[in-house]
């Protein structure tokens, strides 16, 4: 039995591309011509960094006010993140966790949008623990939310892992004490830390579920 704790942005959905969509239209909304803007740089910062240091890095870049650019984004985000779904493999591996006797959980800093999301998939009854933004929980790499759920959920440290698509959640579940999974879909991740093993697609998860702890460096 293996239990697994999910990140959502970039690891159980797939919402970047409407995250930089939104950023896309935030930079133009401030004055940025769209001729300035690569949708691929946005990208890897997001992915490699966060959002924040998105908003840090391109209002600097283009001389815009942080706040401004932040406060546009959420606008158009709000709407555009209604359009993502899970990533391929998503439904499955919730589902192996499940039929292999395990508990799912979820830790993100997105809000309550991440669990009407997870309703509309139909995901929400494999997952045992919800924490969003609403908690207040430190951001990640804090390990605060992620002993919260272990306890919660009353999970064995030794049985679980933590899938996330960034180096903080690497950071995040090593200082909570149990395993990591790193899903970096598009080889962007140069520097992952030190995860229990890298995925590059989530349909691999269901096989090492299967294969039991010792898989993934839990035994």
């Amino acid at each position: 039995m293996i239990n697994l704790l999910w990140d959502f942005d970039g690891t159980l959905f797939d919402t970047y591309p409407y995250m930089v969509s939104a950023f896309t239209k935030a930079l133009q909304r401030v004055g940025v011509d769209e001729f300035e803007i690569d949708g691929d740089e946005i990208y890897r910062q997001m992915r490699v960094h966060s959002l924040n240091s998105a908003i840090t890095k391109f209002s600097a870049c283009f001389h815009v006010d942080p706040q401004q650019l932040q406060t546009a984004y959420r606008e158009f985000e709000a709407l555009e993140i209604q359009l993502a779904q899970p990533f391929a493999g998503a439904p499955a591996a919730l589902q192996a966790v499940v039929k292999n006797g395990g508990q799912n959980g979820l830790v993100t800093h997105r809000d309550q949008a991440a669990v009407t999301l997870l309703e509309q998939a139909n995901l929400t009854p494999l997952l045992t623990g919800i924490v969003t933004r609403e908690q207040g929980f430190p951001r990640k790499p804090d390990p605060t939310a992620l002993q919260f759920l272990l306890n919660q959920m009353q999970l064995d440290p030794a049985q679980t892992a933590f899938v996330g698509d960034r180096k903080l959640d690497v950071d995040a579940a090593n200082r909570a004490g149990i395993k990591s999974i790193l899903f970096d879909p598009d080889y962007v991740i140069e520097a992952p830390g030190t995860p229990s093993v890298t995925i590059h697609a989530l349909t691999e998860l269901p096989a090492l579920i299967i294969a039991g702890p010792h898989s993934i460096g839990l035994n």
